[in-house]
């Protein structure tokens, strides 16, 4: 009979502990087959695509698509390209896909069901660039460098995107003509 009351009570410890753990937010590098990436990079077109898995879904936040410049080592523009809102609910919310897709001087993005572009100054063809191309875990205030674009000595390795601190952007920008950057703010919004 212990044995018996011992095994149900660590079925039901191992079923309460085993339900009740959450995944991690986090990004995922998606990436194009080679034979892809090839014919996009003879268009002219720069295509980066994310999973973002286990979305949070206890919490009001935003999700954002941001573009920002700086010149000289200054910023000098940040313009938000995309952005979702999510609430809390009682469902699991799927997991979706960021998808970027940069030429000569328009971004145009997709999240989910919404898209959205935008026209720039800055050409990004004339560019050196790196993007992110691995997984991190993701915390609602978070920024993960999607795509570092350059016109200058010093660019942003594909290794050291994802988070990055202000002393790792401005270390790197200082020294170049021309920055851009996307990256995806992950934005918690408080309860009114």
């Amino acid at each position: 009979m212990k044995k018996l009351i011992t095994l149900a009570i660590l079925l039901i410890t191992l079923t309460i502990t085993g339900c009740t753990q959450t995944k991690d937010f986090q990004i995922e590098y998606n990436s194009l087959s080679k034979e892809q990436e090839e014919i996009i990079n003879l268009t002219g077109n720069r295509i980066f695509r994310y999973n973002l898995e286990n979305l949070p879904n206890d919490k009001n936040y935003q999700l954002n698509l941001v573009y920002e410049v700086y010149k000289d080592g200054k910023k000098v523009k940040e313009e938000q390209i995309l952005s979702s809102w999510y609430e809390p609910t009682k469902e699991k919310l799927e997991d979706t896909t960021v998808a970027i897709n940069m030429q000569d001087n328009k971004i145009r993005c997709q999240e989910g069901g919404a898209s959205a572009s935008l026209d720039i100054k800055e050409d990004i063809s004339q560019l050196s660039y790196h993007y992110f191309t691995s997984g991190k875990k993701i915390k609602l205030g978070d920024d993960i460098y999607l795509f570092h674009g350059v016109k200058g000595d010093k660019g942003i390795l594909y290794s050291d995107l994802g988070l990055l601190s202000d002393k790792d952007v401005n270390e790197n920008i200082k020294e170049n003509e021309l920055n851009v950057f996307v990256k995806l703010q992950c934005k918690e919004i408080e309860n009114k």
